[in-house]
Order: C-alpha cells, then structure tokens, then sequence
C-alpha cells in the first residue's frame, strides 16, 4: 500500500477485499515510507465511519509524535500539519470551517451556477467540435479548477496558470509521479506566493461573498483564545483548496465517465431519463473514491475493534475499500447508476469530512448535463493512465472519442 507503483493500474479493490474479510485493522509495516514506520489499515465500512467519529484520532498529530498530517509520512508540524484545514483538530479546525463555510453556501453556489454552466458548456462544445479529447486534461480538470478558482475569486485572467499549477500536482505531489520531488516543490512554492499576491488583492478591493475575501479579511470567531490566523495560514488555506479542492469532482468526473463508456447502456438510459441523473453522480463518487484513504494519529492508548493501537502510532482511514464493502453494498464491483441506497464514503466521514460536497455535486451534474445534452456516444480510443499514487484517484490520460448527439438523430440524406 506504500509501493507507488502498485497503484498504476487504479486502486487495488482486490487487496482490500481479502483485508476485509481476513484482516480488516491490520498493521502494515514501513516499507516504502520515509520514516520506516508502520501504520494500522482500517478497511470496513462500519469500522471507517467508527474510526472517524472517535476524537482520539487525530488529523493535526500528537501522541508524541513531531510531526502529523493526513499522509502516511509524517508531514512537518506548522507547515503542513496543524495549519491546513484538513490538518487540525478541533476547536481550531471547527472554528476555520465556519469562518469559510459561507463562501460554499447555496445562495454562494446559486449565485455563481450561470457562469458555471456557461464554463461547462464551453468546455463540451469545445470537446465535441474536436471530437476526440484527453479527458482529464482537456475537460474536467480544467473545468473543477476554474469552478474553484471562481469561488475562491480569483481573477479570470489568473485562470490558466491556476489550471498549469493544479495540474502539476495532486495535493502536494507531482501528478505524474506521485512524489514530492522538485517539480511538485516548485509548484507548490508559486501556488503560495500567487496566494499572498491574491490576498493583498482582495484587501485593496471592495469585499465580497468569494472564498479569499473571507479569508483575506476576517478571523476565527473565538480568534482570541485560539489565536488569530497567521498570514501563513490565510495563504495554505488558498493553496489547499484550488489544487486539492478541484480533486474529487475532476476525478470523480473523469473516472465516472470511464466507467460510462465501459456501460453504454446506462449512458443511453441518462440521456433518456434525466432524473436519474443525481443518482449516477452518487455512483460515479462512490466507483471513483477520488480520495482513497486519510491518515489519523492515536493520541493516546486506544482499543478499537479488540485491537490495541498505542499513543503516536499512525491510523489509516480507506474509503475506497469502504466504498466497495460487500456487507453495504449489493455487488459492489458494479457500477450501478440506480443504486440505492448509496451510503458512500467518497467525501470521507465525520467532523473532517470534505468541506465542498454541495459543490463537487454540483459541478458534476452541470458537466454531466452538458454532456448528456451533446454527446450521443463516448468510446474510448485508447488505454487509461492512472497516477502512480495512493493518495488520490486519478486517470492521468484517457483519450475518449466523442459522437455527437445530431448524428444519431438527423434523418439520412
């Protein structure tokens, strides 16, 4: 699970299926990781939504440890863990999400839906007039990034090389590799100075309701007993969101699009019924995982599941392998647009679930819409490339072959 490479083909259902059934908390050993420590595997359903409920486990750190982070490694105290969003504990974590919570409010979302339809439809009409695309490149990546960089009011003109930056990376990682090499580092580095320039910005303009205006200008609510946010901190938070926040509804989108044209059928009942279009949003974020796992630490002496996990040792939370629980799920290996119900861990569980689901949904049927409204057909033309890289889900290449809706309907000549 540590090994890279093993994940060049996608996520290894199989593995964690015999977890599931012989070892569902097992402790791996170090190979592969930078530190050469160990870490305990949860793969059950009802284990992972337990696990993530118990506030023993920490997404910041602790039980003795230096550093923490939601990573197997170990990332550095103050750098990344303890001031990412995702890397705090509550009452700091609580306290940051309210604060930036209302720039993903419906209202928010509602507001902005036009010229998000308008980026979708461009997209697909750009899509279908060349008639064969990358699709993670040349449709939805793009397409979540601008969507997130709308939201985050980032001006447009600043739009494309948000797109190059995201990318570049998953998360803190280079796409291609999965490692933090110096590609990723660079990226990483001007994604933060653009995000000082941006907040300096949004200080010298009138206010609004976009995500960096609250971050540029106001505070934790209980700011003085927990402590301001630091100008660092203002900047991570820009960071993590437009190239981790684009995450899950670009791959979700690209994989769940996959595994339409493995079903055409179901592709054609889409178009037929738009009411099932919700549905197969649900299905395509639970057969996708975007985020397979997230790491917790112990901060103390804990029993969990008759086995005991000692105070600083690593706990991994696999939503992809909860995501294909047979005990949950009825013939979780098939991807299904009428299932339900649908009680996916695609966007985690608990008080650190994602904090833009209405969001990522919401960009996933505009898409979807789009899409259903001018494609007849999508047919793979070449061999999906999956990112060598646990940490999230990602078709780097599929090359897909688009037939317009018009040419099925048109009369012959």
């Amino acid at each position: 699970m540590t090994d890279q490479s093993a994940f060049r083909t996608g996520f290894p259902y199989d593995v964690f299926a015999r977890l599931r059934q012989a070892a569902p908390v097992l402790w791996h050993p170090g190979v592969h990781t930078k530190d050469g420590e160990g870490f305990w595997v949860i793969s059950r359903h009802a284990d992972l939504v337990a696990a993530a409920e118990l506030p023993t486990l920490s997404s910041k750190g602790g039980g003795g440890r230096a550093g923490g982070g939601t990573h197997i490694d170990d990332l550095e105290a103050g750098v990344h863990a303890g001031v990412l969003l995702n890397m705090l504990d509550d009452p700091r974590h609580r306290l940051l999400r309210d604060l930036v919570s209302p720039g993903l409010a419906k209202a928010v979302l509602d507001a902005r839906l036009p010229r998000i339809r308008a980026m979708a439809r461009e997209f697909v009409d750009a899509a279908v007039a060349k008639g064969r695309v990358d699709l993670q490149p040349e449709l939805t990546a793009p397409f979540a990034i601008q969507t997130m960089a709308l939201l985050l009011g980032a001006p447009e003109r600043d739009w494309p090389r948000l797109v190059d930056w995201a990318q570049t990376v998953a998360g803190l990682d280079n796409r291609e590799s999965g490692d933090h090499d110096d590609v990723a580092a660079a990226t990483v580095y001007a994604l933060y100075e653009y995000s000082l320039e941006l907040i300096a910005l949004k200080r010298a303009t009138e206010p609004t309701d976009d995500l960096m205006s609250i971050v540029s200008r106001q505070d934790l609510a209980d700011h003085e007993t927990e402590g301001p946010l630091s100008e660092y901190e203002r900047a991570a938070f820009f960071c993590l969101v437009i190239a981790a926040g684009s995450e899950p509804a670009r791959n979700a989108m690209a994989i769940g699009l996959h595994a339409m044209t493995q079903h055409p059928d179901q592709w054609a009942r889409l178009r037929a019924d738009r009411s099932l279009v919700d549905g197969a949003v649900e299905e395509m974020l639970r057969w996708s995982s975007p985020t397979p796992y997230n790491r917790r630490t112990a901060t103390e002496d804990i029993v969990f599941r008759d086995t005991e996990i000692k105070a600083g040792q690593k706990v991994t939370l696999w939503w992809a392998s909860g995501n294909r629980d047979e005990s949950v799920f009825t013939d979780p290996d098939t991807f299904d647009i009428r299932r339900g119900p649908n009680p996916h861990l695609a966007f985690g569980h608990g008080i650190h679930s994602c904090l833009g689901p209405r969001l990522a949904r919401l960009e996933m049927r505009v898409l979807l819409n789009e899409l259903l409204d001018r494609v007849a057909e999508l047919t793979v033309v070449g061999d999906p490339v999956w990112a060598a890289t646990n940490k999230h889900t990602v078709i780097t290449r599929l090359p897909v072959e688009l037939t317009p809706a018009r040419e099925l309907t048109e009369e012959p000549a």
